[in-house]
């Protein structure tokens, strides 16, 4: 058999590859495919990965740090249980879970004051307080004030756990005067998953109406004159009108009591003399009156020379030769920033059923030559007396602490 050349035609064998005429190759060229095996293969690839791909997205959004916000109660959702988390002013209210959106304190012109906020956490399920093991999730936490309307920059403690307040997971104290206005109290966690909280609440101050008396314009010059002038303060001012004394600097040498009111009392010098009391001066105020007292001397040969039925915050004063020197009776919290005690049988005595209510300081005080510096016959709560750079010198005893309160000395100097 032949076949004609694909090129020129003439006749050659059949099984010839090429033409001895015209050298044409006689083979047609056929395109090789790739086998399509491939494709399938690249394609169920493909899908893994877009598989591995999406689970691995939902696996990053589930685990990626989220951010929760409430007003003053929000509800976190941990990784084994959940938690109810709010702030309150008071105590009280905290442990029974009632949360604080906003507070309104008044406060007399002049005078500073502090609150305790505090953060509380409960387990949801189960409604038990969790402050120490959410605790052991946080990071870190943060307080911020921010003013409101124009009002001042209220001044805060960062948030710790405080044993005054045991029940708490962190309190931060939030200072503010009677120019203070209104303040958001903002508070920021940050877990250590990366998972943020954050929680707000207001706090209101508002000025109150307060009656002066200076020693220029009223006679106030003797223990005589004195004691009319606070009997006609309990007759004619309000008990919920703050009272300011500026005494002169005189010796008064007789008993003094001082009423139901909040009373700024306030000593002077003039030369080589002070503001000074000689005999017992009595502090009963009621309802929640206090008083403040600043640079004052209470010079005595016998007896006592402070006796407060209320809370009583002392600064600056100076007690020598009593039996005892400041004593708070029941119901009654003395606090001393700055004061001298010297030679007297007992300096400071606490026999109340009153606790503070924050974390009280006797910061920078001086016990020298007493027969006890401080004695705590009862005292209930768990507000920690802080020393902190108070100096206890040549006293019989520094601390008799009968009624085991908690006490700080851990910055105080014994000599």
């Amino acid at each position: 058999m032949s076949k004609k050349c694909v090129k020129c035609g003439h006749l050659l064998p059949e099984d010839a590859s090429f033409c001895p005429h015209c050298t044409a190759v006689q083979t047609e060229k056929q395109e090789i495919k790739t086998p399509r095996r491939w494709k399938k293969k690249a394609a169920t690839t493909l899908t893994v990965l877009v598989i591995v791909a999406a689970a691995g997205a939902a696996v990053s959004m589930y685990h990626r740090p989220k951010a929760y916000e409430g007003s003053a109660q929000i509800v976190y959702p941990g990784k084994d249980k959940s938690y109810k988390l709010l702030l309150s002013f008071s105590a009280g209210d905290g442990v029974t879970g009632h949360a604080q959106g906003e507070r309104t304190d008044t406060i007399a012109e002049g005078m500073e004051s502090a609150l305790p906020c505090q953060l509380y956490v409960f387990d949801e399920a189960s409604g038990e307080l969790a402050g120490e093991e959410f605790s052991d999730l946080v990071a870190s936490c943060k307080v911020d004030a921010a003013p409101q309307d124009g009002a001042q920059k209220m001044q805060y403690v960062e948030p710790v756990y405080n044993a005054s307040f045991p029940d708490a997971a962190y309190t931060s104290d939030i200072s503010y005067s009677a120019d203070s206005g209104t303040n958001e109290i903002l508070w920021d966690l940050t877990m250590k998953n990366g998972d943020t909280i954050s929680l707000h609440t207001r706090l209101s101050i508002e000025k109150q109406e307060v009656v002066t008396y200076f020693a220029e314009d009223t006679p106030m010059e003797t223990t005589e004159e004195l004691n009319a002038l606070l009997a006609s303060i309990e007759e004619e001012v309000p008990s919920d009108t703050p009272v300011y004394l500026h005494l002169p600097a005189v010796t008064y040498d007789g008993p003094v009591t001082f009423g139901n009111h909040v009373f700024g009392i306030y000593g002077s010098t003039e030369g080589d003399a002070v503001t000074t009391f000689t005999e017992t001066v009595s502090m009963r105020g009621l309802n929640g009156n206090y008083a403040d007292l600043y640079g004052i001397r209470f010079a005595g040969a016998s007896g006592t020379g402070l006796n407060a039925y209320c809370l009583v915050l002392l600064s600056e004063c100076s007690f020598d030769g009593w039996d005892t020197a400041a004593i708070a009776q029941n119901g009654a919290w003395v606090n001393a920033d700055a004061c001298t005690f010297t030679n007297n049988g007992t300096a400071l005595k606490f026999c109340t059923s009153s606790a503070y209510g924050t974390a009280p300081s006797y910061l920078n005080n001086t016990f020298t030559g007493n027969g006890t510096a401080v004695c705590i016959d009862s005292l209930p709560g768990n507000e920690i007396l802080d020393f902190a750079g108070s100096i206890f010198s040549e006293n019989e005893v520094d601390i008799k602490n009968q009624a085991e309160h908690p006490i700080d000395t851990a910055k105080a100097i014994f000599k």
